[in-house]
């Protein structure tokens, strides 16, 4: 991070924010989303950017510091290290919306906010222990939802006999009435 976005002469760093899960779903966006990537760079390999990317998923807090989450993957942001500001893409990652983007950022017809240097900076993450913690997250998750629906078929059953006792109840005094006519 430090060598493409902090110490470089380029005026412009791009950063790709991929989703990076090991499925079969993250890794087709992730192989359309590098393509895209890659065109990008190889059509402004002569202009003063830098291109990088970050596994989002893995690395959450740094991706959040670019408002950044998991449900605006995939996303690019542009940063200025000089004046120590990004912006944000807005819309779809093709290569149209993100010429686009550019533009506004080259023009400054953009909103930029502000980021601090120490934010800029990755931090020592192994993916492949995230990988572990996010299996066993979704094992508790899917025995959650094993355990909460369960719970929801005792609560009905034990509503299905109240109401047959209930039921039950009304006949017999249904019955006590006609027999004292």
């Amino acid at each position: 991070m430090e060598e493409i976005c902090l110490r470089t002469s380029k005026k412009l760093c791009l950063l790709a924010f991929f989703d990076a899960k090991d499925n079969e779903n993250s890794k087709k966006s992730l192989e359309n989303s590098m393509k895209i990537y890659k065109e990008l760079y190889s059509k402004n390999l002569n202009k003063p950017y830098n291109f990088g990317w970050i596994n989002a998923t893995c690395h959450e807090m740094f991706s959040s510091n670019f408002n950044v989450n998991s449900a605006s993957l995939p996303n690019l942001i542009a940063y200025i290290p000089s004046r120590e500001v990004y912006t944000t893409l807005v819309g779809t990652f093709d290569l149209e919306n993100i010429d686009n983007f550019l533009d506004k950022v080259i023009k400054g017809k953009t909103n930029f906010y502000k980021i601090k240097k120490d934010l800029i900076k990755l931090q020592d993450i192994k993916c492949e222990d995230l990988k572990e913690i996010a299996e066993n997250l979704e094992e508790d998750e899917i025995l959650k939802e094993i355990l909460e629906e369960e719970r929801k078929k005792r609560e009905e059953q034990q509503r299905q006999r109240e109401l047959e006792e209930g039921g039950k109840g009304k006949k017999k005094g249904k019955k006590k009435k006609k027999k004292d006519l």
